[in-house]
């Protein structure tokens, strides 16, 4: 079996590409049709339920694809583990601990740089407390996360700079909603028809998460806890400010990369 990349991006992914392109790489998902149609298992609690709306809605407005949202299981077993279903994405929220993110966002790619699946998780650890606690916060981070999901980085990485206006912008207070720049990227990543779907427009089912359930110290997590017992992050590759990123290399030779932002103070 061909091995499978799992990368996964929390609250913010590592990048060098700025508002010229910002791409998630060559990821993205495989389809024989001009546009189509990717389900979004909702798997989160009624209080999230608005915010994942609306990113459904404002992603669904490319001319490349449409998020259509399924309710699912939001039992706290399948929160916390958030499987991805093959061919779709899942969406979950729970407190998660302080272990210094607002959200991942994961997708796992086939041998020609196909998505085939992808999971967001949103850490109401962090969501609950003052300075998250807003609209704002939760509106974006859902907005970016999912755009992740589709194969998007972001368009600037500095705080500092002036805000671009999408949730695909490092900025503080944040911005909840995509922006045309975002949609054009769509279009380029989109630009071309695939010989094969990665995605699935039917059914439920669970898929990998992280790519690997084994407990800590065992199987393809031996030796690979990472910082605050989260499971399989590996190496680190380094730290620049609040960002770190993480490998894993399965002994099927499966790779894992973890991006990191961390929350201010961590």
């Amino acid at each position: 079996m061909k091995a499978k990349l799992l990368i996964s991006a929390v609250l913010v992914l590592i990048s060098t590409l700025l508002v010229a392109g910002h791409s998630w790489g060559p990821y993205h998902w495989a389809r024989t049709t001009s546009s189509f149609d990717l389900t979004i298992v909702n798997s989160t609690t009624g209080d999230w339920d608005l915010f994942v709306a609306q990113a459904v809605s404002d992603w669904s407005k490319s001319s490349k694809l449409s998020m259509v949202e399924s309710d699912d299981d939001t039992s706290k077993k399948t929160r916390r583990q958030c499987r991805a279903p093959d061919g779709k994405v899942r969406i979950c929220n729970l407190e998660y601990g302080p272990n210094g993110w607002l959200g991942i966002a994961g997708i796992s790619i086939d041998a020609n740089d196909h998505i085939i699946k992808g999971y967001t998780k949103l850490n109401d650890t962090y969501f609950s407390r003052d300075y998250y606690n807003k609209l704002a916060w939760k509106q974006s981070v859902t907005c970016q996360e999912l755009g992740h999901n589709i194969g998007l980085a972001h368009q600037d990485e500095d705080f500092d700079n002036g805000s671009l206006f999408s949730c695909m912008d490092y900025q503080d207070p944040p911005f909840e909603y995509p922006n045309p720049h975002d949609y054009d990227q769509l279009n380029t990543i989109y630009g071309h028809t695939d010989s094969y779907d990665s995605f699935s427009s039917s059914g439920g089912g669970s898929g990998g998460g992280d790519g690997c359930n084994a407990p800590p110290g065992k199987g393809c997590n031996k030796g690979e806890v990472g910082h605050n017992g989260e499971i399989g992050w590996g190496m680190s590759l380094g730290r620049r400010g609040q960002i770190e990123t993480f490998i894993r290399i399965d002994p099927d030779g499966t790779r894992h990369l973890t991006h990191v932002i961390w929350v201010e103070g961590h």
